[in-house]
C-alpha cells in the first residue's frame, strides 16, 4: 500500500548532487538558499510549445526540424496528458513513489520512445550540462518503469531567443540529441537514495557541495566564539 513518501524528479537530481543537502530538504524540510535561475522565459515558453506541437499532432504532423532528424511526435495523447501531469513508479521494495513531469515525447522508427525536454535560452552559445541528461535519463528510467520501450537517445527542444538594440525579438529553434542515455544506473542509484532516505544519521555531503562547506563554516566560526 503506497504512503506519503514521495521523491520527485528534482529531488533526485539533489541527491544525486549532494546526499545530506537531500536528507536535510525531504526529512527536515531544510532547504538549500533560492538559486537564482533563468527559470521565468522558459515558463512561458513550456506551455506554448506544448500547445503547438499537439497542434501538430491533430493534423499529424511532425516539426520539420524535428522530423529531418528521424524522430516524431509521440502519438499517445492519451498517456501523453497523463505523464505531462505526473510520470511516475511505485517501488514497493522502498515504499517510495518517485515520479516527473515530461515536456513531451518523440519516437523514432521503431516506434521505440525517445525523452524529449524543452529548454529556452537568452543565450547564444546553448551549454548542455550534465543535470540536462540525468532530466532525461530519469524520464527514461520511469517510462522503463511504466513497461514502455526507450531508445537510449534523449532530445533537447532549445529556444534560443535574441533582442536587439530596438527590442525586437528573434527565436532560433535547434534540436539536440544526446546519445548514450543509462537507464539502467538509476536502480543503483535509488538504493542509495533509500538508504540515505531512511537513515536517522545524517549523510556525509559531497566534497563539492559550497553549500554544505558554508554550513561547516559557519558551525566552526560560532564553535570558536564560544
Amino acid at each position: 500500500m503506497r504512503n506519503n513518501n514521495e521523491i520527485s524528479r528534482s529531488k533526485i537530481e539533489l541527491f544525486i548532487k549532494c546526499p545530506r543537502c537531500f536528507w536535510l530538504e525531504v526529512k527536515h524540510n531544510i532547504k538549500r538558499p533560492e538559486e537564482i535561475k533563468g527559470t521565468f522565459i522558459g515558463s512561458k515558453y513550456d506551455p506554448i510549445l506544448k500547445k503547438e506541437l499537439d497542434e501538430h499532432r491533430k493534423q499529424k504532423k511532425t516539426p520539420e526540424e524535428i522530423e529531418k532528424r528521424g524522430f516524431f511526435l509521440f502519438p499517445d495523447t492519451r498517456k501523453l496528458v497523463l505523464w505531462r501531469k505526473r510520470l511516475e513508479f511505485f517501488h514497493k521494495d522502498h515504499n517510495l513513489v518517485y515520479w516527473g513531469k515530461i515536456d513531451d515525447l518523440l519516437i523514432n522508427k521503431e516506434k521505440l520512445l525517445i525523452p524529449f525536454d524543452f529548454k529556452t535560452t537568452l543565450s547564444k552559445n546553448f551549454s548542455i550540462y550534465e543535470d540536462y541528461k540525468r532530466q532525461l535519463e530519469i524520464y527514461g528510467y520511469l517510462l522503463k518503469k511504466q513497461g514502455e520501450e526507450v531508445e537510449s537517445k534523449g532530445v533537447l527542444y532549445v529556444i534560443k531567443i535574441d533582442i536587439n538594440e530596438k527590442y525586437e525579438k528573434t527565436e532560433e529553434r535547434e534540436v539536440y540529441i544526446l546519445d548514450n542515455l543509462n537507464y539502467d544506473a538509476y536502480d543503483e542509484v535509488l538504493e542509495n537514495l533509500k538508504e540515505v532516505y531512511y537513515s536517522k544519521k545524517e549523510p556525509d555531503p559531497s566534497p563539492n557541495c559550497s553549500y554544505c562547506e558554508r554550513d561547516f563554516k559557519i558551525l566552526n566560526l560560532k564553535y570558536n566564539q564560544t
